[in-house]
């Protein structure tokens, strides 16, 4: 900020910056009073949960933690509005709320009334693509994140898979040897074997999103037909896995896994390339 005054023998002087003192041209010094304009702050406002918001995640809160179990079937509402000294009103959007986010199922009628559930994996995965969707993703985004995420996942496999997990993935390979001219059984059996090599690798948060994104797309739901050369290349594929992974090889286990996978990328992106292309769609 710049300050003019005037010094005692009539001299302009300019003074400037935030100084308290200065010298004029005539070797007077000068005391100065410089106001700075304070700097406005908008006033702190932090929303308010709503009372029903408040009650659905104390509620929600005893589902997670066990003390409400699963398949328990909540009071009447004239006993919980009781036990929890709430209107009618919060109570049942407090439901509602549990409802949406997958916590409760409401029934109707003689016994009917609000029952405890456990969420899966699938109502996660329909959340995360009208996320998605949102953002005007596509299949290609969806595979570039198993591309990330799966080999990693078969590295921590390595380290961490037990005999009765090799034995599961054997078995849903054998199935899948089985299932050449049932489409619906081998890619149910492809799904089973990389959900169990996401398990072996006993990280919860990763193997359900690797779950999530099989949902919203993978070879099947790709509309690109495979002929029994590719099926049986899967096989193969997927047999290199569980070779690298009961050996132990976790730096193998992960290459064999990207290799598959970006094997089924370049053949979907040479048989319809659209179909990369293609939107992420909210299942209706």
């Amino acid at each position: 900020m710049a300050t003019r005054v005037r010094c005692g023998i009539g001299l302009s002087c300019g003074i400037v910056g935030e100084a308290r003192s200065a010298e004029c041209r005539s070797g007077k010094i000068l005391r100065i009073i410089v106001r700075v304009k304070p700097v406005e702050m908008n006033a702190f406002r932090q929303r308010t949960p709503k009372a029903s918001e408040r009650l659905a995640r104390h509620l929600a809160t005893s589902i997670v933690e066990g003390e409400i179990e699963e398949g328990a079937r909540l009071p009447h509402e004239g006993e919980m509005l009781s036990q929890l000294q709430v209107g009618r009103a919060t109570l049942r959007e407090a439901l509602r709320l549990l409802e949406v986010w997958g916590l409760v199922v409401i029934r109707t009628g003689p016994g009917g009334g609000p029952t405890v559930r456990r969420p899966s994996s699938g109502e996660f995965a329909e959340q995360l693509a009208l996320m998605l969707q949102f953002q005007q993703l596509t299949l290609q985004d969806v595979s570039d994140a198993r591309l990330a995420l799966e080999p990693m996942m078969a590295r921590l496999a390595a380290e961490r898979i037990t005999p009765e997990a090799i034995a599961e993935l054997r078995d849903s390979i054998e199935i899948m040897r089985r299932s050449y001219d049932d489409p619906a059984e081998f890619w149910l059996q492809n799904a089973r074997f990389h959900s169990a090599v996401a398990k072996a690798g006993e990280s919860t948060i990763i193997s359900t999103i690797i779950d999530a994104l099989k949902f919203i797309g993978d070879g099947a739901s790709s509309g690109v037909h495979y002929a029994r050369p590719e099926l049986e290349e899967v096989v193969h594929a997927h047999s290199q896995v569980v070779d690298r992974l009961e050996a132990g090889d976790a730096e193998g286990a992960a290459s064999s896994m990207h290799r598959h996978l970006d094997a089924g990328r370049r053949f979907i992106g040479k048989q319809a390339p659209q179909a990369l292309k293609a939107r992420i769609l909210w299942p209706e």
